[in-house]
């Protein structure tokens, strides 16, 4: 009988992570159908690389990093392709309309807490899979968890 191979321990693990990355990914970028295509592409990414993966470490971190540099990687294509026309820098960064309190968070915020409170990733590894440092990523995960409570305070009051 032979042992597993490690990509199909990654394609199992993959498939019953997809939900979580898909809602981290949709903390990237704002819209389900980006997001999708996001995941879609990061999971051919990892099932490509997967005999990079050595068994060390967490496999879901590796797999949100893959999603963020995925995210990042697309972005610069995007970019390149779309040239420096002032329209396209005018909507680069605009986001379509949301109803939920996560996602009206400002670009870098959502991912942030999602992370940390929702995943429940200790700080430095969280910060590693966003590219940043601890310092930086527990000040903007401060000020996410403010922005939330103000929302909640505003929602509260309205409703009142």
């Amino acid at each position: 009988m032979t042992q597993p191979s490690p990509s199909t321990d990654i394609r199992r693990d993959l498939v019953a992570l997809l939900p979580r990355l898909r809602r981290f990914a949709l903390t990237l970028t704002g819209s389900a159908a980006e997001a999708d295509d996001l995941v879609r592409e990061a999971a051919g990414r990892a099932i490509q690389k997967s005999h990079h993966w050595k068994g060390e470490g967490r496999l879901e971190s590796w797999l949100f990093s893959m999603i963020r540099s995925t995210f990042v990687d697309e972005a610069k294509k995007r970019r390149r392709s779309e040239g420096n026309a002032a329209d396209d820098a005018s909507t680069a960064g605009s986001r379509p309309p949301k109803k939920d309190a996560l996602a009206c968070l400002p670009d870098g915020l959502a991912s942030v807490f999602l992370l940390a409170d929702v995943e429940g990733f200790a700080y430095a590894e969280a910060a590693a899979i966003l590219g940043i440092q601890p310092d930086l990523f527990a000040a903007r995960l401060c000020t996410a968890r403010l922005s939330l409570a103000a929302a909640a305070a505003e929602t509260s009051e309205r409703r009142a």
